[in-house]
This record gives structure tokens, C-alpha cells and sequence, in this order.
């Protein structure tokens, strides 16, 4: 019968609380990785504690537009006009995005 074994625990989670209060300081993961081995004697890489740090990172709220504000002063402004887009050149094929599967495929060269 094998053995259980534990689920990898990191060497760094000791140390999370000093790797938390240096990335507060906004100190680079090289540097975190050198005083960690000088304080400490713990050697890790700089990409170790970076993966370290995103793991243990709280994920980012979903970004919503905020709900329009309505009041009874102020009127709702009317949206800006958008800039009308140039008339398309009488030589373009009028239906260019479609594909039609009886005709042959043809080469559309870009005009100047």
C-alpha cells in the first residue's frame, strides 16, 4: 500500500507576512528574493516569489459601469453625435463580406 503523502506546502509561507510588507513598500521580487536570503537564509528565485505572490492574490473585481444617476435637476444630456463614416467608392463590390459558395474564390486587390 503507498504511502500519504502531504500536499506540497511552500518554503515561503513562514515568511509571507515579510514578502506582504515588502511588496507594501513596492521592493522588486529580486530584491525580496536577496533579503530573504540574507535575513533569513532562505534561498528562492525571483520568479518563485512572484508566483508565490500571484497565488496568494485576492482576484480583481469584475469592472461594471456604474448605474446612471438620475435626478430631478439636472435633464439628461443628449448623447454626442457620432462623426459620419465616408460613402463607400462605386467600385467596391456591394457585397464583398458575403461568400457564395458556387463561385470561385477571386483575389480582391486593396484600392488606393
Amino acid at each position: 500500500m503507498a504511502a500519504i503523502r502531504k500536499p506540497f506546502q511552500s518554503k515561503l509561507i513562514p515568511h509571507l507576512e515579510f514578502i506582504r510588507e515588502c511588496r507594501g513598500q513596492a521592493m522588486s521580487y529580486s530584491c525580496i528574493s536577496a533579503e530573504l536570503r540574507s535575513r533569513f537564509g532562505v534561498s528562492a528565485a525571483a520568479s518563485t516569489i512572484f508566483a508565490f505572490v500571484k497565488v496568494r492574490a485576492r482576484r480583481r473585481p469584475v469592472f461594471a459601469l456604474p448605474k446612471r444617476e438620475t435626478s430631478a435637476a439636472a435633464p439628461p444630456r443628449p448623447a454626442p453625435a457620432l462623426p459620419r463614416l465616408p460613402a463607400r467608392p462605386a467600385s467596391a463590390p456591394a457585397n464583398w463580406l458575403n461568400y457564395d459558395p458556387d463561385k470561385p474564390l477571386e483575389k480582391l486587390t486593396p484600392s488606393p
